[in-house]
């Protein structure tokens, strides 16, 4: 088994992607918002590049089917229907529903993995589901979304447990240097998820916009089992 991280979208390699079993990993918090709307009932969940396009594809007759959801520089984006967070994506709001969704990270990192043989969506949330999903696969990507370009340590370090769970032996042969170094995050983790999140740089930023509540969520190991996994351009469970 091969195991390759990239800490970023930008860096993943996307020839390499279309013979791997790809995982999109944005913590803080577009792969824990899609796990809760997934989980909650949501029909599909369509990721977009961009706020043009997401508006795009919603008529104004569809509105009571069709839901834009999103942030843009983490702010909500005027006129959306639901912000980029676990709590807006209730059963109540998106059961049934078609969410047409944009981020600064996370959908751009989806969209840029699209021709991967496989693409599943990954957070704290449903980890242990995402390993099982992946046994008896040979090669695997993990694509860490980032922040606008730069290494966001909670997608590291998730990317790092992914590994982790999935790579027996405890020396890596065959594994690239980001991989070596997301698995001696993990390894080396005091488990105190909440904490770490915190700490992090987009974890701060949350805080001091007012959503730090998210982080309740955003760090809670395990709370789903589904497996949200794009086919043609759709996110379902």
């Amino acid at each position: 088994m091969t195991v390759r991280v990239y800490p970023v979208w930008e860096m993943a390699d996307k020839d390499l992607l279309q013979g791997a079993a790809t995982v999109v990993i944005d913590v803080l918090r577009a792969t824990s918002t899609i796990v809760a709307g997934i989980e909650n009932g949501a029909g599909s969940i369509i990721p977009v590049e961009d706020i043009e396009t997401a508006s795009r594809l919603v008529r104004p007759a569809e509105r009571k089917t069709k839901l834009l959801a999103g942030e843009w520089k983490g702010q909500p984006v005027e006129g959306f229907d639901l912000f980029n967070s676990p709590s807006e994506f209730s059963r109540k709001r998106v059961e049934g529903k078609t969410i047409i969704m944009t981020t600064s990270n996370g959908t751009r990192a989806i969209v840029a993995s699209s021709k991967a043989r496989r693409l599943l969506i990954c957070s704290f949330n449903n980890l242990s589901a995402v390993c099982g999903a992946l046994s008896g696969e040979k090669e695997i990507a993990v694509v860490c979304s980032g922040n606008s370009g730069r290494l966001a340590a909670e997608d590291l370090l998730c990317a790092g447990m992914l590994a982790d769970r999935i790579i027996s032996n405890d020396a890596p042969e065959g594994q690239g240097d980001a991989t070596m170094l997301a698995l001696r995050l993990a390894r080396g983790f005091d488990g105190k998820i909440r904490d770490f999140l915190e700490e992090c740089e987009r974890g701060r930023q949350l805080i001091a916009s007012g959503y730090g509540s998210d982080l309740d969520y955003c760090s809670n190991i395990d709370v789903s089992a589904i497996v949200p996994e794009v086919r043609d351009g759709r996110i379902s469970r």
